[in-house]
């Protein structure tokens, strides 16, 4: 009897030591593997937008465009909006060739390489997805806003980043922007808005501060560049440029 039991009490102590050793082998499994955040690579740009963001479509025909693109989706004056994979592209155009292109809606599956129009402008490496910091540092550029103080409920406010290129970028320009719509932005606003007011008064900003005789550059460069554009366009006749294509800016 006394043998039986020495018997079971074994085998119990072995299935145990079994079972922890299986329990530990599970959860080093576990600690190893990969997250499903780890694991999912970041979405990439469609191969169609790498075709279309090409240093040479700036002056192309739209009709060249469009047989990567299709027809466009919308036309509002002189822009063109384009649906391509998911993503939002906006061209303007001047009697069937392009002045600007752009992408509404920035961000990792829809975005494309900025640099490559400036290729005498920018000094450091830009990323893929830029914050505004990363822009002025790389190009420079001045900040406007369409307006900062009593501005309605009819739209957000428009937050823009312009900078105007040089022969050696062929007259490249860009225009970055985003509304002036969640916390982060409206914050950084702020700063720019109480250091504007003390100068211009406040019902100066009710309008775009592109305006302002000094729209103290030195305030709203460090206040806006944590961030990211929603917009970013390259090319002529861009908004907020004087001869802007009527988009994006108002």
């Amino acid at each position: 009897m006394r043998r039986t039991w020495l018997i079971l009490s074994a085998a119990l102590a072995l299935g145990a030591c079994g079972r922890h050793a299986a329990n530990n082998a599970t959860a080093a499994n576990a600690l190893s593997a990969p997250t499903n955040a780890a694991a999912v690579a970041p979405p990439t740009p469609s191969p169609r937008l790498a075709k279309i963001f090409t240093p040479d479509v700036l002056g192309s025909n739209v009709a060249f465009l469009e047989t990567i693109t299709g027809p466009a989706f919308r036309t509002d004056g002189s822009e063109l909006t384009y649906k391509v994979d998911g993503c939002t592209v906006i061209v303007g155009a001047t009697a069937g060739k392009i002045d600007n292109i752009g992408i509404e809606n920035y961000g990792p599956a829809c975005n494309f390489p900025i640099a490559q129009y400036f290729a005498g402008g920018y000094d450091h490496p830009v990323p893929a997805l830029p914050t505004f910091g990363d822009i002025q540092r790389g190009l420079g550029g001045d900040y406007a806003a369409t307006c900062l103080h009593l501005c309605g409920n009819a739209m957000d406010p428009i937050l823009s980043l312009t900078y105007q290129g040089s022969h050696a970028d062929n007259f490249n320009n860009l225009y970055a922007a985003t509304p002036l719509a969640d916390d982060a932005s409206i914050n950084a606003s702020i700063v720019w808005e109480r250091a504007l007011a003390a100068r211009y008064g406040e019902s100066a900003l009710e309008d775009s501060t592109a305006s302002l005789p000094d729209s103290l550059q030195a305030i709203a460069d460090p206040a806006f560049a944590p961030l990211r554009p929603t917009e970013i366009r390259v090319g002529d006749k861009l908004p907020g440029s004087g001869t802007d294509s009527g988009a994006g800016a108002e």
